[in-house]
Formats: C-alpha cells, sequence, structure tokens
C-alpha cells in the first residue's frame, strides 16, 4: 500500500475544510492508485458530506469536472441515490453504473453519464468501531464489478485511510 498517499489522505480529512482540490501531488496519486476517471473524499460534517479532495484524470471535460466539484461541496446525507451518500447511509460499499439510471443509485448513474464513465464505486472509510467518518468514491471509463482488482484496491486503501486516521487520534 502507498504509505504517503494514505497518510496524506488522513492528514487532508482531519485537516479538511479549505481548498476542495487538495494537494496537487496527493490528488495526482490518488487518481494513478485508484485508475480513476474522477475521484472524490468526503468526510462527514453533522448531516452532510463536505468536500475534501476532487481529483480527474487528464482528459476528463473542465466544465463538467467543475459543475460536479460545486455541486458536491456539501451533499446532504438525505441524498441517498448517490452513491457517496448511500455509502454511508448504509455502511456499506455502493457500486453504480452508469446504465442503471432508474435504480437506487439514479443521481450517481446521472453523473457517470455526464462523465462519460461506467460505473463508480463509493467506499465507506470507517473507525475502529465501524462508524463511518468518510467516503472515497472512485468512477472509472471501465466497467468494474466490485470484485475485481481494481475495485477492491479501492477497497484496501478505505481501510488504510479508516486506520491512518484512527491513528492520527
Amino acid at each position: 500500500m502507498n504509505e504517503p498517499l494514505i497518510t496524506g489522505l488522513a492528514k487532508l480529512l482531519d485537516h479538511s475544510g479549505g481548498d476542495s482540490t487538495g494537494d496537487g501531488q496527493l490528488a495526482r496519486s490518488l487518481v494513478e492508485q485508484t485508475a480513476a476517471w474522477a475521484v472524490g473524499l468526503w468526510k462527514i460534517d453533522g448531516d452532510n458530506l463536505a468536500q475534501a479532495l476532487c481529483a480527474f484524470e487528464e482528459g476528463f471535460p473542465e466544465q463538467i469536472a467543475d459543475e460536479f466539484q460545486e455541486q458536491t461541496k456539501l451533499v446532504p446525507l438525505a441524498q441517498t441515490q448517490l452513491g457517496i451518500v448511500n455509502a454511508v447511509v448504509n455502511n456499506r460499499a455502493a457500486l453504480a453504473r452508469a446504465s442503471e439510471t432508474e435504480g437506487e443509485l439514479a443521481k450517481s448513474a446521472g453523473w457517470l453519464n455526464r462523465f462519460g464513465a461506467r460505473c463508480s464505486l463509493s467506499c465507506p472509510i470507517t473507525d475502529s468501531s465501524g462508524t463511518p467518518r468518510a467516503v472515497i468514491a472512485v468512477s472509472w471509463k471501465e466497467l468494474y464489478e466490485q470484485t475485481d482488482a481494481i475495485p477492491q484496491k479501492l477497497l484496501s486503501i478505505a481501510k488504510h485511510i479508516g486506520e491512518a486516521l484512527e491513528k492520527n487520534r
């Protein structure tokens, strides 16, 4: 596991509230490590998710990136048709597919279609008691199942961020 990435993301969550584009090197590393088209990190803040980092692969449409960042700076936990919220509220990973525009994750499917992505995985980041503290989400141009190697790597990253947050307490 990429220790500097995990440590950097945990520190970002501990001190989020600033620039949601995050540290450029940290963002690039996260995109690279997760093979992402788009990636985001949000911290639970009361009844909302507060964006801590948002990053995109080179070539991602700038206007859509700007709209997504703006519209997801603060996301109410009532918006369960978004994978990031669904993952936190249900305390389990949420796999969204662009083709499932009327399902449980319809709002995520809408964003995926705008992104030109085929799927996304949102993973809760939990503390040692299993309580969600944050969520990480990645969108991919490829269609994956949760059991595939790349989504499994994201699940592992989420687990390690949770462990690093505990160490920082």
